[in-house]
């Protein structure tokens, strides 16, 4: 993964110059005059920045490729229209990356002993995913210590009600191994928003939950998981079910369905199912 080269703030206000040229173009070409060459000038620009601020070259290049405009050489407004789009399209692309830095995602790393590289960082999230019952059985349904002060009877207030309660339980399971991972994202699928349950940015690994209940069909939770298996961008989709109603007629017929191997689909997909908690 990329790293920023300089502090922060440094790099932050790079991109802002960039923006604010940005600007500028998009004033122009709102005015219907022809940006086409400037626009490439300050596509050059950008080039220059990112490679500067930037410890790989894959966010430069990303950009380049992202924003280039090829003309039209037999309809003079179709290129201009494709300019519009392009710079747009810029400016949304700077925009993630200025709000990426201000967050932090870019900060160099503090260890090597801290990296976990994306096939265990997986087989990590698979673990989790396939023992979550483990977790609700230690912390909530075993025995309590005579000496804690976590009384038993408080422990058995708390119930999973929907999908956000399993959300909520799963996250704090993964948020202290993976810091950066993010829970209820919104993302821009090109027609609509589409909502991440969780998501590990820097694996492209992503997690939909869904839980079960009494007025769900098989067919209903097919429908939306369907949906949900075409419309999400990631490298590694795991779709995470917790069965609480016994819905699924066949778990493991189930998973086999919802499961994918990149080389025939655009990402990794695979099916969990837990219905061994009652809960």
């Amino acid at each position: 993964m990329s790293m920023i080269r300089k502090e922060p703030d440094i790099v932050i206000k790079k991109i802002n110059e960039r923006i604010d040229d940005l600007e500028k173009l998009i004033s122009l070409y709102e005015q219907k005059q022809d940006v086409y060459d400037s626009f490439n000038a300050w596509r050059n620009d950008v080039r220059r920045t990112l490679s500067e601020n930037f410890s790989k070259p894959l966010i430069s290049k990303d950009f380049l490729i992202e924003t280039k405009v090829v003309p039209n050489k037999f309809s003079r407004a179709d290129t201009i229209s494709k300019v519009g789009e392009a710079l747009q399209k810029s400016r949304d692309i700077l925009s993630k990356l200025k709000s990426d830095v201000e967050s932090g995602k870019y900060l160099p790393e503090k260890s090597a002993e801290d990296h976990i590289d994306k096939t265990i960082a997986v087989t990590i999230i698979r673990k989790i995913l396939k023992n979550f019952h483990k977790h609700i059985e230690a912390m909530y349904q075993n025995k309590v210590h005579g000496n804690g002060t976590i009384k038993k009877e408080d422990l058995d207030k708390i119930k999973i009600g929907n999908e956000y309660d399993v959300q909520r339980i799963l996250y704090s399971l993964i948020k202290p191994i993976f810091p950066d991972a993010r829970f209820e994202v919104v993302d821009d699928a090109g027609y609509a928003s589409v909502r991440y349950d969780i998501i590990l940015d820097e694996y492209g690994i992503v997690i939909e939950i869904k839980c079960t209940r009494e007025n769900m069909t098989e067919r209903k939770l097919t429908e939306e998981l369907g949906a949900d298996s075409f419309h999400y961008k990631a490298d590694h989709l795991f779709l995470f079910i917790f069965d609480k109603v016994k819905l699924i007629k066949n778990p493991d017929a189930f998973e086999k369905s919802f499961r994918r191997e990149k080389q025939g689909f655009d990402k990794e997909l695979e099916t969990i199912i837990i219905r061994e908690i009652t809960f």
